[in-house]
């Protein structure tokens, strides 16, 4: 999670003194702002989608509890010969017969429900699994929205700073008569333009901001990022062995399930055996002045129904699970092997930017800006250059942007917090 590698290249340093933005400026960290880190902390602390996955391994322990139940016996009261005609007026012929009865149950049942909730349990434990690195990789997306969106917002500062510089150098030299009226203009609609820029980058940082924030449920308190982990970059390393899915709780997940839609198999070929019901009693009969003790048995005869519907769907489910299986393992080495992809085209682009790219428009900005104060070049070359410039910087800051993105997927894929996650789960 953390990054270790250098933050600030040359290129970037001599870039910022080259349009007289303080370096402070260009990348400001102070003592209170968030990290990465902590905004992962915050949102396994605090987030609601988080705690409801925890609720539902408690409920299924609850359900393992009462899976495990026996049937309660039943009592029963029946009065014969009541109310009636003859011998039978009042109740002094009544024949009252008090019963108990208790279903036992055949073929396993119990011991299937049981299974069949310790795989629910084991099913909950592992969607609180995935659901933890989703929240990891959904707040590393997030804070690396946010802090590239200050990143371009400060990009659009530094460039209407700069077009208020340069509007400035082409109104005196159209004042000394050096340059046509048509150039100041131009400048004019380039600093109008950069405003617009600026405002329009002012809003999509603050709605990256609450939309990190609202990852753990407050959308006030991600207002100052701290940005070293976004500049901080190292080079993939993908050798054998190290790009594995085998912590991916996905696939831990979908055996899971085929587990337990194999209990609960196993349920309906238990429920296709009938229960035997013994019961007891005493009854009084008051005409006679006599008592007697019942007993019984009831077993249901299974003429018509043999659950036979029920195992019938319960083993294509069975079935229908194995299969997901296979397209689950299919979908996610391809995403694998495309977030690996992703990885090691950002981070080519990142460096062609840090080593070549950011340099060469730094100095060619430079060049025409100290040109055109020289009377050497035109003004539409500096704008050029100045669009160059500004263009290459904003792209850096979009391939940064794609390597946390792609980095975030790789790490949620092969679950590298694994460890985050178990730690996570016994605070809960």
């Amino acid at each position: 999670m953390r990054r270790y590698l250098p933050v600030l290249c040359a290129g970037f340093i001599a870039c910022a003194s080259l349009i007289h933005v303080p370096l402070a400026h260009a990348q400001s960290v102070s003592s209170d702002a968030l990290s990465l880190d902590e905004s992962i902390q915050r949102a396994l602390a605090f987030s609601p989608a988080l705690k409801a996955k925890a609720e539902n391994i408690s409920g299924s322990r609850g359900g393992r509890q009462q899976s495990g139940l026996i049937p309660n016996p039943e009592i029963s009261l029946e009065a014969e010969n009541i109310l009636g005609n003859g011998s039978a007026n009042g109740i002094n012929g009544a024949e009252v017969t008090l019963g108990l009865s208790q279903k036992v149950e055949l073929g396993g049942k119990r011991g299937a429900r049981v299974k069949a909730a310790n795989r629910q349990i084991d099913v909950a434990r592992l969607e609180y699994a995935a659901a933890t690195l989703d929240l990891v990789r959904d707040v590393t997306v997030a804070w690396t929205e946010a802090v590239a969106s200050g990143e371009a917002q400060r990009l659009a500062q530094d460039q209407k700073k700069l077009s208020d510089e340069v509007l400035t150098s082409v109104s005196r030299r159209v004042a000394a008569a050096a340059e046509n009226a048509i150039q100041k203009s131009r400048a004019e609609v380039a600093l109008a333009a950069s405003t617009v820029a600026l405002a329009k980058a002012a809003r999509h940082q603050q709605a990256s901001v609450q939309a990190l924030a609202g990852l753990w449920g407050d959308a006030a308190s991600a207002s100052n990022l701290e940005t070293a982990d976004f500049f901080a970059i190292q080079k993939p390393d993908f050798t054998k062995g190290n790009l594995t899915l085998d912590n991916n709780p996905d696939l831990q997940l979908i055996e899971a399930g085929i587990g337990l839609a194999q209990a609960a198999l196993a349920i309906e070929r238990a429920n296709a055996v009938p229960d035997v019901t013994f019961g007891a009693g005493v009854r009084d009969n008051r005409s006679a002045d006599e008592q007697s003790f019942l007993a019984g048995v009831s077993i249901p005869f299974p003429a018509f129904n043999r659950n036979q519907g029920a195992i019938l769907k319960a083993g294509h489910d069975v079935m229908r699970a194995e299969h997901e299986q296979a397209a689950t393992i299919n979908a996610l080495s391809l995403d694998l092997l495309k977030a690996q992809n992703a990885l090691e085209i950002a981070y080519a682009e990142i460096n062609s930017f840090e080593k070549n790219i950011l340099p060469s428009a730094d100095k060619a900005f430079a060049q025409a800006r100290k040109g055109y104060q020289a009377g050497k070049f035109s003004y539409l070359e500096v704008l050029d250059a100045q669009r160059t410039l500004f263009d290459v910087r904003a792209q850096r800051v979009a391939a940064l942007k794609e390597y946390h993105m792609a980095k975030a997927a790789l790490e949620r894929l092969t679950g590298k917090h694994i460890n985050l996650i178990i730690l996570a789960g016994e605070q809960k």
